[in-house]
């Protein structure tokens, strides 16, 4: 009886890993004001299927705006992604991005550390965003810094079977303990302020 029960508490302490600080539909929805009120001033972005999908390669007036914003709000705007030099580099230039990082292997901590090296802030001060819980919501937790979640721009992807496989298992684990369920969103409309777990 008592090993179900550290059983029991040590898969709930690793479910925590893949639980995000905030969880929304799209970055569309992130509220910048709400943001900075709550001390942040690095976000670190993922690219594909976050910012675009992943067969996109041009970044639309929507992220364009994006970018803008998070940079005349005063924040450090990094991409940080899983993908080759050529395409993040490519979409940085087009995006007026000069921060970025290809090839993080993400949930591994190797380029973040040197992120956090390069950019002289406190662990509180930055945030990830993301849409998948097994490389962008894991490196954040796993580098003690807050996180985003965003639902996938495309559900067709790239992705191994394997790693949609890993998604689907640790979201309906995150149901089950009442952690996390997708679709049900942080906040619904831009405007609202996140109480950042």
């Amino acid at each position: 009886m008592a090993n179900k029960k550290n059983n029991s508490g040590r898969n709930f302490l690793l479910l925590n890993y893949f639980k995000p600080s905030i969880y929304l539909r799209s970055y569309k929805k992130i509220n910048l004001n709400s943001l900075k009120n709550s001390g942040i001033k690095v976000i670190l972005c993922d690219l594909d299927n976050t910012l675009i999908g992943w067969n996109q390669r041009v970044p639309n007036a929507d992220i364009m705006n994006f970018v803008k914003n998070v940079k005349e709000n005063g924040f450090e705007f990094v991409l940080f992604s899983n993908n080759i030099r050529s395409r993040v580099q490519n979409f940085a230039k087009k995006a007026g991005i000069e921060n970025y990082f290809w090839d993080c292997k993400k949930p591994l901590l190797g380029k973040m550390k040197i992120v956090k090296k390069l950019l002289p802030f406190d662990d509180s001060e930055i945030i990830m965003i993301g849409d998948q819980l097994i490389t962008d919501i894991l490196v954040a937790n796993r580098a003690h810094i807050k996180s985003i979640l965003v639902s996938p721009i495309s559900k067709i992807n790239e992705d191994s079977k394997i790693v949609r496989f890993l998604e689907n298992f640790i979201y309906k684990s995150l149901s089950q303990k009442n952690i996390l369920q997708e679709g049900f969103y942080t906040e619904g409309e831009l405007g609202g302020n996140y109480e950042i777990l």
